[in-house]
């Protein structure tokens, strides 16, 4: 079966008796959606409609030949693993494939080419693809897509065409290439009717609907990184990733160290006992930060009380966290944000310790991982949020997971988290699909001095994209760290260097 479109409910032979005046149908590539809701007018008026399967009918639903019902937008995609970011739709009589795409060959659902064949014309370079369309496609890498809007899903990476994202806040459709108008013909009387109790979706992109997390790694403002921060300003680390974080609508942060009211001048090649002075929490502030995921294993380095008023200033500040807090209660407690009507849920928990970081029942720490952590998980997604779960995990240095990171992560996944991300580590490292769930392993250092290596100063933000209460899409972005504390972000090689390291490294 295509995953990408659903089955097509069935349809009961209408009752002669009952017969409504006019018949109903729809014609090869109008989206499933509009399908289901003009059967549902004709289930509602069976006085007036009749719906029947293909060939002429009364009313008709028609891809860009009538009058105007809907706008569809369709995206260019590829396999998650694909390198480039990019493509191009050149000419105004546009053909599929050909030299339309930089990144392979094409390849179609049936409805999506029906759709398209009805715009364009009769594609000249795509290939239909009948059944397991996701693994179809990515075992013909390098290969794109066209796929609407609204039917992403993870494994796919959204392709900029001229330039554009439609994964983007400031999207509009003027003149996007891949918009088609769905519409409407047929009998003038019966198309009037029809529109009088038509309720169905004028678009598959609301911006209503739509959502931006970004997601960071391993951030600890001290040693070295502190040090820099005091010599070329407290903002300068987040010159070339603020931007990120600020476009988002929940930019979350791992910051593993609390702040001292006694914690001294960094020292630059000082321990591993952390504290961070107040002045540094502006970066966050100034980055927009919204989440404070606290499952480091650095927070009570200084103590326990450096943690609880460390929460002060969060509170204060209008942050929320998540994976510890000022007792035990609080670290197990799930941070449930509400955005244009998607629910998430952020749970996280550090298996790892030291004891000493763990909250207690009247004390400040982290949240030690345990079984409830998947019950949670298994609750909330049947309540229907969207679950996204970090763990600050064992620190591997390496890029690919061993079998006990993949192990950990995976039973996050299998209680229904639809991102699990691993914010311990300090060596970047790669990604899984697991039954739909998206998994990151490490996403690297955000803000750390550890210079030693080009993996540990390779930085990824990740920001899902979730509409209309799913994850949809996950864009990277990615950084290399200089100067013992400011990521910028990679020149094109860099990146495509970073990206098929990563890829290989998750088996791709």
């Amino acid at each position: 079966m295509d995953v990408l479109q659903p089955p097509r409910p069935a349809t009961a032979t209408p009752d002669p008796s009952l017969r409504g005046r006019y018949t109903l149908s729809a014609a090869p590539g109008v989206p499933e959606a509009l399908r289901t809701a003009a059967q549902h007018v004709a289930t509602a008026n069976p006085e007036l409609f009749t719906w029947v399967e293909g060939g002429a009918a009364d009313v008709r639903l028609t891809v860009a030949d009538g009058e105007p019902l809907a706008q569809w937008l369709y995206v260019a995609a590829a396999p998650f693993a694909t390198v480039a970011d990019e493509t191009t739709c050149r000419g105004r009589h546009r053909r599929l494939g050909g030299r339309a795409s930089d990144v392979g060959r094409l390849l179609l659902d049936a409805d999506t080419a029906a759709a398209f064949a009805a715009t364009w014309g009769t594609p000249t370079g795509g290939e239909v693809v009948a059944d397991d369309f996701i693994g179809r496609v990515w075992a013909a890498r390098p290969a794109w897509i066209i796929v609407p809007f609204d039917q992403l899903r993870p494994e796919w990476k959204v392709l900029r065409l001229d330039g554009r994202s439609p994964l983007a806040h400031d999207f509009t459709t003027d003149g996007y290439p891949l918009l088609v108008p769905m519409t409407v013909t047929g009998d003038e009387e019966a198309v009037a009717e029809f529109r009088l109790r038509w309720a169905g979706p004028a678009t598959n992109r609301d911006p209503a609907k739509l959502t931006r997390v970004a997601m960071s790694g391993v951030t600890a403002l001290v040693r070295a990184t502190a040090a820099q921060m005091e010599q070329r300003g407290i903002l300068w680390p987040g010159e070339e990733v603020g931007p990120v974080l600020r476009a988002a609508d929940i930019a979350h942060i791992s910051n593993e160290v609390s702040f001292a009211a006694d914690c001294p001048f960094p020292d630059a090649y000082g321990g591993t006992t952390f504290c961070s002075r107040d002045p540094y929490f502006d970066l966050l502030k100034q980055l927009g930060i919204d989440v404070i995921e606290l499952t480091g294993n650095h927070l009570n380095d200084w103590g326990r009380e450096p943690l609880a008023r460390s929460l002060d200033m969060y509170a204060a500040a209008g942050m929320q966290w998540y994976g510890g807090g000022r007792d035990l209660a609080d670290a197990t407690r799930p941070l449930v944000i509400d955005h244009n009507g998607n629910r998430i849920a952020f749970v996280g928990c550090n298996p790892v310790g030291p004891a000493g970081d763990w909250a207690l029942a009247d004390a400040a720490g982290s949240r030690p991982c345990g079984p409830d952590v998947a019950a949670q998980i298994a609750q909330l997604r049947a309540e229907g949020h969207v679950v996204i779960a970090t763990l600050q995990y064992i620190e591997h240095y390496r890029y690919d997971p061993p079998a006990d990171q993949i192990a950990a992560f995976g039973e996050l996944a299998a209680a229904g988290a639809a991102a699990v991300s691993g914010s311990q580590g300090h060596h970047a490292q790669g990604f899984a699909f697991d039954n739909g769930t998206f998994i990151h392993y490490g996403l690297g250092n955000l803000f750390f001095d550890q210079m030693d290596m080009l993996a540990t100063r390779q930085a990824f933000v990740d920001t899902y994209v979730i509409y209309d209460g799913r994850l949809l899409s996950v864009e990277l972005w990615t950084g290399l760290i200089e100067n013992w504390a400011r990521p910028r972000l990679m020149t094109p090689e860099e990146r495509a260097d970073l990206l098929n390291t990563v890829f290989a490294a998750s088996g791709w």
